[in-house]
């Protein structure tokens, strides 16, 4: 295996993308990687409110943090039916170490948007990290049963299964689902040594060559 230092890396570039890319959600609309494209969320809300929402993004990725919040919180106040400012703002708690308020935020988003793979899978993230293995496994299984092709929750018990409960079998599993649903992201080739590394391990030799995608 390449060690934790690296899946570690991997998986908070990960993360950090979904964390920019995440737009307003209303219930099975405009995800990460739903089936609505972005520019429609402006046929839902407001122009000050998309623009609001883009200022909100735009401060998470310059790593202003209480910006982003204030921002978050007047859409989230404005628009209580929709997920996505409750998702960024866990997302924000989570990575500033508020994990109680990190929690309340995305059990409101699951609460208000269950189709929501997004919210799904950032509340397994913060289940993992407080080493809440079997209530993270069921968040990622919740995302995936929510949009079967978000392909975050399949690396992310890909890394759960592998990292933190040594489930060889299963993180070969989702690891190859991951690829299938075909990423883009930088962690793919990194992806593609980890399936190698466990298919030696549990004797599977035979397809390593098969996992690995065209270029």
């Amino acid at each position: 295996m390449l060690g934790n230092s690296i899946s570690q890396g991997v998986l908070i570039r990960t993360i950090s993308l979904s964390a920019v890319l995440m737009m307003l959600a209303a219930c099975g609309s405009a995800d990460l990687q739903g089936s609505q494209p972005a520019e429609n969320a402006e046929s839902i809300y407001p122009s000050a409110a998309t623009n609001s929402y883009a200022r909100a993004l735009g401060y998470m990725d310059a790593g202003d943090d209480t910006r982003a919040m204030q921002e978050l919180e007047k859409l989230r106040n404005a628009y209580p039916e929709y997920a996505g400012p409750s998702i960024n703002l866990g997302i924000i708690h989570g990575r500033n170490g508020r994990p109680d308020a990190a929690e309340e935020a995305l059990q409101r988003a699951v609460a208000v948007c269950s189709s929501c793979a997004s919210a799904y899978n950032e509340l397994g993230i913060l289940q993992r990290r407080q080493g809440r293995f079997a209530e993270a496994e069921q968040s990622y299984l919740n995302a995936i049963a929510a949009d079967p092709e978000f392909a975050l929750a399949y690396f992310n018990l890909g890394v759960l299964y592998d990292l933190y409960q040594g489930r060889s079998e299963l993180a070969l599993r989702y690891y190859q689902d991951y690829l299938q649903r075909k990423p883009d992201t930088d962690g793919k080739d990194v992806v593609n040594k980890w399936i190698i590394d466990l298919q030696r391990r549990i004797d599977q030799p035979e397809r390593a060559a098969g996992v690995r995608e065209s270029s």
